[in-house]
């Protein structure tokens, strides 16, 4: 197989500055606006207990799907193509049962 020379192109580099501009952006407000109060450690680390079923969900799904995952699997979508995907024909059966086991666990913590 030839090695092939793929330049990065001036639109890439643009998006990838908004994603972290946007990062940094969210993160610059939420470390500012709550500067102001004191937070003790059950509510940093556990929401005070009153986090709700979406959050909790949407917060279990990035701590799974990590950034060196989204990275790795970004460059072999990008070389090799998606055939890949025919694996993600499961999390169709995955996603109830994780839905209604793993999350009301988690959730009466």
């Amino acid at each position: 197989m030839p090695l092939m020379v793929r330049d990065v192109h001036l639109a890439e580099y643009a998006v990838f500055g908004i994603l972290m501009g946007a990062n940094l952006a969210v993160g610059l407000y939420f470390a500012l606006n709550r500067r102001s109060r004191r937070m003790n450690s059950d509510e940093a680390f556990l929401g005070s207990r009153t986090l709700g079923i979406v959050p909790l969900s949407l917060s279990i799904l990035a701590t799974l799907v990590s950034a060196i995952g989204v990275v790795g699997f970004t460059a072999h979508f990008y070389t090799y193509g998606l055939h890949w995907l025919w694996s993600l024909v499961p999390l169709l059966f995955l996603v109830p049962v994780v839905s209604r086991i793993v999350v009301p666990v988690f959730y009466n913590l």
